[in-house]
């Protein structure tokens, strides 16, 4: 009797009722780790949660649900164009990386999120992410490509009519192209003009309204929202959306509560519908604790051995926390501050300097809209999150010892990849691995004793992975974040492959959940 009022309670609750004023379409994000994307439609008003792209490697097996025509990456829905708002809940590029193309596509809406992430995305932005996901007619200088032709050079793409100014002789694509299809035919490789990508850039970031976490927004008469803390980079929110009826709420990406910039998320107050990411749901009781004394001892055991430590990593955030934990190591005499440390990668620093310079505010300037948004009061009180003896700068000698940082952590792209070749090849390099990376990429096959997508004559360094540095939230953290819930909320797993969904959702039915399924890509859920 009891296994069948429980099932009638899962039909009955899995049914939408007819007086539900939400229903919520994923058009990423379910089935899938990566291209955070969502649609909330009520009686009034369509809202867009996130606008992210899809990575590599991050299981995107229900991907070809659409019939998309293209990559995901370059197709943008007509009804998220006609959107009236987008809320965004952080700046990593799964959540915010197709927003240049949302609005190149036709999107007027209002753009919301927490001052800091304002701040981190058009940073981003301005170092070239998003805009190659747009055809354009691009136009460049003829003298230029005539100086590289033959010489596999690189030549740089303009789309701003400022850029014309500056130009005698200009080239025009004959029709609009994607950026990496432009020099298909030719001995050239275009790169996006960063003074274009600053401009347009700055455009995007007046479509913002930047608020403070639990301040109320009013959407229209009958729909509101409010942002609170999720504990994964600085100015991360969860949402939730009210009307009269219901609730729901969407919880971005959660902390694991490590974190030593962010402290743990706070906990949402009661809702009747969840979407929870769940990217490291089916992980228990991961012990940061001892990563980061593992960390620690092998890169003081490296340097006091000589070797130089590369570290390839996420340009936001992750590299600014090993930052962090360099100085830490350095404050405490752990490890000696007179080995030079180097960030190459221009993404990185410009964040970095972005952290350094909220974490340098004077104690008595106001922090309008940031007051413990960024960071935890410590690092306030030590007015810096840099390590002595550190250089955000290109460089040409890497033979001397040295840390070096770089992205991307999968080796495949920017600073990483053109670095890849040389460092793996030499016996004095160690290299630590900080951040999950795709199976397939080349970190991930060196890891599994393959060879990797680059050629590599020899691998001669040491290579390991920490887990110490992990931003998501493992099962125990989830449960938490869910504790002020009712048992029959109805919960869906996103941000999260197949396997780790159904691995999550188990978990939480034997926990009491009943209500808990996985997210479908292009499902509507009322």
């Amino acid at each position: 009797m009891r296994k069948l009022v429980s099932a009638v309670c899962v039909i009955l609750f899995f049914i939408s009722p007819i007086f539900a004023d939400i229903s919520v379409t994923p058009y990423g994000a379910a089935e899938t780790v990566s291209g955070s994307c969502f649609l909330l439609d009520t009686v009034d008003e369509k809202i867009i949660v996130d606008c992210g792209l899809f990575m590599s490697g991050s299981g995107e097996q229900g991907i070809d649900h659409f019939d998309w025509e293209e990559s995901p990456n370059l197709k943008i829905q007509k009804e998220l164009i006609d959107a009236k708002a987008l809320f965004f809940t952080h700046a990593h590029l799964d959540h915010s990386g197709r927003i240049p193309l949302l609005i190149h596509e036709g999107f007027k809406g209002t753009i919301y999120s927490t001052k800091a992430t304002k701040e981190l995305a058009t940073a981003l932005f301005k170092e070239r992410n998003g805009f190659d996901l747009i055809k354009r007619k691009w136009f460049w200088s003829e003298s230029q490509y005539e100086k590289v032709q033959d010489k596999n050079g690189t030549v740089v793409a303009h789309w701003t009519e400022e850029c014309k100014k500056n130009i005698k002789s200009i080239g025009y694509s004959k029709d609009e192209t994607l950026l990496k299809d432009l020099g298909k035919n030719e001995k050239v490789k275009f790169i996006l003009c960063k003074n274009c990508c600053e401009r347009e850039s700055e455009k995007i970031s007046e479509k913002f309204v930047s608020a403070d976490y639990n301040e109320e927004i009013k959407i229209s008469d009958t729909l509101k929202a409010k942002l609170i803390n999720a504990g994964h980079i600085p100015g991360s929110a969860s949402i939730i959306f009210s009307t009269d009826k219901e609730k729901v709420l969407f919880s971005g990406d959660l902390g694991s509560g490590n974190s030593k910039f962010n402290g743990e998320f706070e906990i949402p107050e009661s809702v009747d519908l969840i979407f929870m990411e769940a990217t490291y749901g089916g992980k228990v009781n991961h012990n940061a604790a001892i990563e980061y004394e593992l960390f620690r001892k092998d890169l003081k055991d490296a340097l006091e051995s000589g070797k130089t430590v590369w570290i390839p990593a996420f340009a936001l955030n992750r590299t600014q926390e090993v930052l962090y934990e360099l100085k830490l190591m350095q404050d405490a005499e752990y490890i000696s501050a007179k080995i030079p440390i180097y960030s190459v990668s221009p993404s990185a620093n410009a964040i970095t300097a972005l952290y350094q310079k909220e974490a340098s505010r004077k104690e008595d300037e106001e922090r309008e809209h940031s007051q413990r948004e960024w960071f935890l009061e410590t690092i306030y009180q030590k007015k810096s999150i840099l390590p002595e003896n550190i250089r955000l700068q290109m460089i040409r000698n890497y033979e001397m010892q040295m840390i070096l940082f770089s992205s991307s952590g999968d080796m495949d792209k920017g600073k990483s990849e053109q670095l890849a070749p040389v460092m793996l090849s030499d016996k004095n390099v160690f290299v630590m691995i900080v951040n999950y990376v795709d199976p397939k990429s080349s970190a991930g096959r060196l890891l599994r004793n393959k060879k990797p997508l680059f050629v590599l004559k020899k691998l001669a360094a040491k290579i390991k992975k920490y887990d110490a540095f992990s931003d998501h939230a493992d099962f125990e953290m989830l449960q938490k974040w869910l504790s002020k819930q009712r048992k029959d909320a109805k919960i869906y797993v996103i941000h999260s492959n197949k396997q780790n969904t159904a691995q999550t959702v188990s978990l939480l039915q034997e926990k009491g959940w009943f209500g808990v399924k996985g997210a479908q890509l292009g499902k509507t859920i009322r």
